[in-house]
């Protein structure tokens, strides 16, 4: 994962599947800034939407998030299923969005396939360039002993 540093934030009322239980706005901006002021990430807007639905591209604060023009290094959530619960729904908005070099973060760590994927799509990135990194050293070490 890059290194973090500017972000815009979302949040929408996001209900707990199979309960009656929503995970309110408040709790995921607070967690959000928790994990900003722990990262020491500057959080330059916030977009949010009332209503959580599968179809969250026509979102009003979706929309505000893709049309942001603040250049920022990621979005971030509480959790990526106050988006969707569905990585096909998520795969097409997550490429937009590293088509501007951001990324989908998570403010909170959870277990579900969204959010792993999620993770190991930007993990697999840092390790990629990480191994890149490397193999350049090494090559230059070899070409200064020769």
């Amino acid at each position: 994962m890059k290194q973090v540093k500017k972000v815009v934030a979302y949040v929408c009322e996001t209900p707990v599947t199979g309960t009656d239980m929503v995970i309110s706005k408040e709790s995921q901006l607070e967690k959000i800034y928790k994990y900003a002021q722990r990262e020491n990430i500057e959080v330059v807007a916030v977009y949010e939407d009332e209503k959580w639905s599968e179809n969250f591209t026509t979102r009003p604060g979706v929309q505000k998030v893709m049309d942001c023009k603040e250049k920022v290094d990621a979005v971030l959530v509480d959790r990526v299923w106050c988006f969707s619960r569905k990585m096909s729904e998520l795969k097409p908005f997550v490429e937009e969005l590293e088509k501007n070099n951001e990324q989908l973060v998570s403010a909170t760590c959870l277990w579900d396939c969204v959010s792993q994927q999620i993770r190991q799509r930007y993990m697999g990135s840092l390790a990629e360039k990480q191994r890149q990194a490397a193999n350049a050293k090494t090559a230059a070490n070899v070409s200064a002993a020769a």
